[in-house]
């Protein structure tokens, strides 16, 4: 039984060890790839949400607390390969919402939830020239989730 016992909990922290995080991704992109990472606050976003004057823009980014933005412009094969595998590592650790594929264009969205609210968003963009990393983390009711992942919000 203690074997059997050992097994199991090496087994999970094997599996716990191996799921990386939004921001263990952001930092390995950053150091590898030499992405552009421009980080935000909830204040951040506020202060940029008051000189657009768009209030519902600004309701539905008020249940974000933090975020950034990877940006790594003028993707060769190589880097774009290495985007699109990096992000892939997010797989065990968020749960998928949407994926889509158009020719070797890419957009990936995952979130992890808790109960009815997502806490982290991660929206990962490849198109075979640019490759773009969105991570939102607050606490965002799943029926807004929609609403903060559309083309006025986003757009690539």
């Amino acid at each position: 039984m203690k074997k059997i016992f050992t097994l199991i909990v090496t087994a999970a922290l094997c599996l716990t060890g191996a799921a990386k995080t939004a921001d263990e991704v952001i930092n390995e992109l950053e150091k590898d790839n030499g992405a552009m990472v421009i980080r935000f606050n909830k204040e951040t976003l506020a202060t940029q949400m008051a000189k657009t004057g768009n209030k519902d823009l600004e309701q539905i980014l008020k249940d974000i607390d933090n975020g950034c933005v990877v940006i790594i412009e003028g993707a060769d094969k190589a880097k774009t390969d290495a985007f699109n595998s990096k992000t892939a590592e997010l797989d065990e650790a968020y749960e998928p919402i949407m994926t889509a594929f158009d020719g070797d264009d890419r957009v990936k969205v995952l979130g992890r939830t808790e109960g009815d609210t997502v806490k982290d968003v991660v929206v990962a963009v490849a198109d075979g020239k640019n490759c773009v990393l969105v991570y939102f983390a607050g606490s965002i009711p799943k029926d807004k989730i929609g609403q903060l992942i559309n083309n006025k919000t986003i757009n690539f």
